[in-house]
């Protein structure tokens, strides 16, 4: 018994600052080389979007739209990226704007072209018709 509970604690205090050192290595490495830097690296060592958005909201210096756009940057899951988002309250707006900024800035690096799709109506689109069926006309009805 006196194993099994030495054996706990000692992985308890091993494991703890293993857990910190993450977020003082992101927050050093985001001071010294910049977001761009900061996230791809908290990536590599296993950390979620999400870990990631908690720990760089802190970060008063730190745009969140540019910290959305570092993580779309380093290939991280758009519907990873947008869960954090909304855990953390960042606006849907911001999120829009990441994505897109990302797409101008990193192009082929950006994991998911479908990361952002929206939920309300769209002005951008044709309109849907009524009664079923596509209404989209084809090129043969013009």
């Amino acid at each position: 018994m006196k194993r099994i509970i030495i054996s706990t604690l000692l992985g308890f205090f091993l494991v703890t600052p293993a857990l910190a050192d993450w977020v003082e290595d992101f927050s050093v490495n985001f001071e010294n080389k910049g977001i761009e830097h900061a996230v791809p690296k908290a990536l590599e060592e296993g950390k979620t979007p999400n870990d990631i958005i908690i720990e760089g909201l802190k970060i008063t210096a730190l745009n969140p739209q540019n910290l959305l756009k570092a993580l779309y940057c380093s290939g991280a899951a758009g519907d990873d990226i947008k869960a954090g988002a909304d855990a953390n309250d960042i606006s849907e707006i911001i999120v829009v704007a990441a994505f897109k900024k990302s797409i101008v800035e990193c192009g082929d690096a950006v994991a998911d072209s479908q990361a952002y799709t929206p939920r309300g109506p769209s002005f951008s689109g044709p309109p849907s018709g009524g009664g079923g069926g596509n209404s989209f006309a084809s090129p043969s009805t013009f």
